[in-house]
């Protein structure tokens, strides 16, 4: 695409927003807003637009870093921090955050696999999720002393018996005080952690074995929050509960946690005050209640998801009672970003639309993709320009929980690509996410084929 030739329009859903050309408007409030692209992404796209292998996922090195920084930021100089992989498991963006002095939080033996072809050592590692299987907490303790974070009773029964050859573990537990504060929710009602009595007496067991060592607690709340206040709620909660735990618990000396950080999804979505949450949150870092505690904070949509772009292709247009219908080669199959949510969308993010024509001309759209599902649709009635075959529609903040929760198997069409374009400009092709994930799969279905050689299916 000729730099000449090149038109980027911007729009939030059913309203107009900007147009301009090669230089879009620069980021106004922070790392996590949506309005425009960053000038680093507009100008790969001037250049390679009509190269990008689409659908494609284009993360910025750039916005990584500025991400880190506003994260790191928020907490006290000495904490440690971890990238959660559930957000986005690329392994490519694992090892840019390690190489940053940022470690990896995992929930999944495929999370695993992506954390040792990134070059992540198990002492960078927390082993996070659920239902934790024997076999796999074999795996992580024969590794190295990754931090395993204990999700219910069961799993500790089965790290005893990993431990009980020989092993060890440090261990933290998560608690869940059946409280909700908003966004999506994983702690109140939810099936996530221990209570408090529980953890109390895993904690003092725990503290007996000579191959567990009982580092502290672990809290995650919930996703997807926008405003300062909830986030305060969360920590205060969290502080309760560290209280509670030095009364009648045996010592530790961690507090591992996730403070749920949202990003603006939607284009009616306002990004959150970060400058507003590090007041509130130094004020809570000089109570009482952290000295001599080592800190490890998690985020996985706080650093990742502003650093990624959605790009689609327009593969044809149509007109139908009355409707105006674009067709993109990659939609929900390929970008799902309502799942992280805990949702399917129903309302528009926002759009940014790259175009060989600079007409004025807008009209009414509804944007889908190329799956057999009305449920396939990207926007609602979005006014754009008068969008022909091969322009590109963008959907920023698209770096976590969009590729991971594609239904990536429905119709059995193309995926996507993916790419990091460097500080320097230079932008490089990775192998994608779910090649990750298949050639995992397909190295457990070996190992099931050689023990099961003999048997008949």
């Amino acid at each position: 695409m000729d730099a000449s030739h090149f038109f980027l329009q911007t729009t939030g859903g059913a309203r107009y927003t900007d147009s301009m050309a090669i230089h879009p408007r620069k980021d106004a409030c922070n790392s996590s807003s949506v309005s425009g692209l960053s000038d680093d992404v507009a100008r790969c796209i001037a250049k390679r637009g009509r190269e990008l292998p689409t659908p494609f996922y284009l993360y910025s090195q750039q916005l990584l870093r500025e991400a880190i920084a506003s994260y790191r930021g928020l907490f006290p100089a000495q904490a440690r921090f971890f990238y959660s992989l559930k957000a986005n498991p690329q392994a490519a963006l694992v090892q840019e955050f390690f190489r940053l002095g940022v470690g990896a939080e995992i929930g999944s033996e495929g999370e695993w696999q992506a954390c040792s072809a990134a070059g992540v050592s198990a002492p960078h590692i927390v082993v996070g999720g659920v239902s934790k299987s024997e076999e796999f907490l074999s795996s992580v303790c024969r590794s190295g002393p990754a931090a395993v974070v204990l999700d219910s009773i069961i799993e500790w029964r089965r790290l005893e018996k990993v431990l009980s050859v020989g092993r060890s573990a440090p261990v933290l537990l998560r608690i869940n005080p059946g409280i909700s504060l908003g966004g999506l929710n994983m702690a109140g009602g939810s099936q996530f952690g221990l209570d408090m009595e529980q953890a109390l007496a895993i904690s003092r067991e725990c503290s007996t074995s000579s191959q567990a060592q009982f580092l502290g607690l672990h809290f995650y709340f919930g996703s997807q929050r926008l405003s300062p206040s909830v986030i305060v709620e969360a920590l205060e909660a969290i502080e309760r509960a560290v209280a509670e735990f030095r009364k009648e618990g045996p010592s530790f000396s961690v507090v591992d946690l996730g403070l749920g950080i949202g990003v603006p999804y939607l284009s009616t979505e306002k990004a959150l005050d970060y400058h507003h949450l590090r007041e509130e949150l130094q004020r809570h870092w000089q109570k009482q209640v952290w000295q001599e505690i080592d800190l490890w904070a998690e985020a996985g949509r706080a650093l990742v998801a502003a650093a990624g772009y959605f790009i689609a292709r327009v593969t044809e247009k149509k007109r139908l009672n009355g409707k105006n219908f674009v067709f993109l080669d990659g939609g929900l199959g390929v970008h799902n970003p309502g799942i992280g949510r805990g949702n399917i969308y129903r309302r528009n993010p926002e759009f940014h639309f790259v175009t060989d024509s600079a007409n004025g001309e807008f009209e009414t759209v509804t944007l889908v993709g190329n799956l057999c599902t009305p449920a396939d649709t990207l926007g609602w009635e979005v006014m754009a320009p008068r969008l022909e075959e091969g322009d590109l529609v963008i959907v920023p903040n698209s770096g976590a929980y969009c590729a991971t929760t594609g239904a990536l198997g429905f119709n059995s069409q193309r995926l996507f690509s993916e790419g990091v374009l460097t500080e320097a400009g230079l932008l490089t092709l990775c192998r994608p996410q779910y090649a990750q994930a298949l050639g995992f799969k397909e190295s457990l279905y070996d190992q099931h084929s050689r023990r099961h050689s003999r048997a008949n299916f």
